[in-house]
């Protein structure tokens, strides 16, 4: 069992040098604003402002193609059903009515996840977790909500391990995972084997931790000093994010 953080090499860029304080305070007002357009047009614009920051924080495309396709693919739904349930003046193709309305509904929202994800993937991939979490204790986040997240973020890979050691020895003794009564019941007996495993081990860090004097206050190593860059880049951001709302609410689009 390792204790030590996971977490790939952050790339040297501006966005990766912007105080972490200042990027996750302005980072969450812009998906707070982009989690309140109605319109196509706002929407898209976020997105594209999402994927200028991504292309600034020189993150690897394929990590980032990856990631963004899951929330396209969490988002994609509701481009493909609103716009045969919502009323409205469209396009008759057979017995079947496309509504205009739903077609732009539904681009919004496919428009405003990928955006989301954005931002998501600027707080993720240019900054270690554990300081970005940290810069959330210096904004009066709960210290014991930020020591949750690190360690579930932590024990997370250690389960993971374990479920590939346990997939690894099921194969070895040539189990096949079918449909059928007996690969339920050894599925069923392997997930309860991982979780037994989780809570054992849950009891062995509480022990340890209240064996080294753990009170439930967090503390960080982390360092963090605000500059002139910081502070201009935390007013771009909630001003594009501002102009954008208000561009939603005036009815422009």
């Amino acid at each position: 069992m390792t204790l030590a953080f996971r977490h790939r090499s952050v790339p040297n860029s501006p966005l990766a040098r912007w105080d972490a304080r200042w990027k996750l305070a302005g980072a969450m007002l812009a998906v707070g604003g982009v989690a309140a357009l109605d319109h196509l047009a706002p929407a898209a614009v976020a997105l594209a402002l999402g994927l200028s920051l991504l292309v600034l924080s020189r993150l690897p495309g394929a990590w980032v193609r990856s990631r963004l396709f899951l929330f396209a693919l969490a988002s994609l739904p509701f481009l493909l059903v609103l716009p045969f349930t919502l009323e409205g003046d469209g396009w008759d193709i057979g017995p079947v009515k496309i509504s205009e309305r739903g077609l732009i509904a539904g681009g919004a929202v496919f428009c405003r996840g990928l955006a989301i994800g954005c931002f998501a993937l600027l707080l993720v991939g240019t900054a270690p977790l554990h300081h970005t979490l940290a810069a959330a204790h210096k904004l009066k986040v709960p210290g014991l909500l930020v020591q949750l997240t690190l360690l579930a973020y932590r024990y997370a890979f250690l389960l993971a391990d374990e479920m590939r050691r346990l997939r690894v020895a099921m194969r070895t003794r040539g189990f096949q995972l079918r449909a059928t009564r007996h690969g339920y019941r050894a599925l069923g007996h392997a997930t309860g084997a991982i979780l037994v495993r989780g809570a054992e081990r849950a009891d062995h860090v509480a022990a340890a931790m209240r064996c080294r004097g753990f009170d439930g206050t967090f503390h960080t190593l982390a360092r963090f000093r605000t500059r002139a860059t910081d502070i201009i880049s935390f007013a771009a951001l909630v001003a594009a994010t501002a102009a954008l709302v208000l561009w939603d609410r005036l009815g422009l689009s």
